[in-house]
């Protein structure tokens, strides 16, 4: 799996752990890989992707009122979902979107394994700060 991951334009390492059933995989700034890439990748190796953490940079926006990471130069937006540890943050980004919407963020969240459902993924978000800072 890491060998196949390396290949993709814009991965800049990747750490598999088979004792802690996970990966890590660091991207570089601008790069255009998404999650269902990276899902295939891992299922076409014979492992199951589960949930994902992931720090992306993009913009705020609303969407069926309520916030969204407008994921910076792959065109993904991600609905955000609050979660307990996480409500402080998703607030945040209800106020971030009415009053600073164009500026970049960096958000931290999860995304959950895939399903069967055919929604969107929602990112649920632990933490949200202005990009760069």
């Amino acid at each position: 799996m890491r060998v196949a991951v390396r290949k993709l334009p814009g991965v800049e390492s990747v750490d598999v752990s088979l004792e802690r059933a996970s990966a890590e995989i660091r991207l570089r700034p601008d790069n255009r890989v998404t999650m269902p890439q990276l899902r295939k990748i891992i299922k076409d190796n014979g492992f199951s992707a589960r949930e994902a953490t992931v720090t992306a940079v993009g913009t705020l926006v609303g969407r069926s009122g309520r916030p969204a990471l407008e994921v910076a130069g792959i065109g993904i937006v991600w609905p955000l979902a609050a979660s307990g540890t996480g409500s402080q943050a998703y607030a945040a980004a209800v106020r971030h979107v009415e009053t600073r919407p164009a500026e970049a963020v960096e958000a931290v969240g999860t995304l959950a394994a895939p399903g069967n459902t055919g929604a969107p993924e929602e990112l649920v978000i632990s933490s949200v700060k202005a990009a760069g800072k």
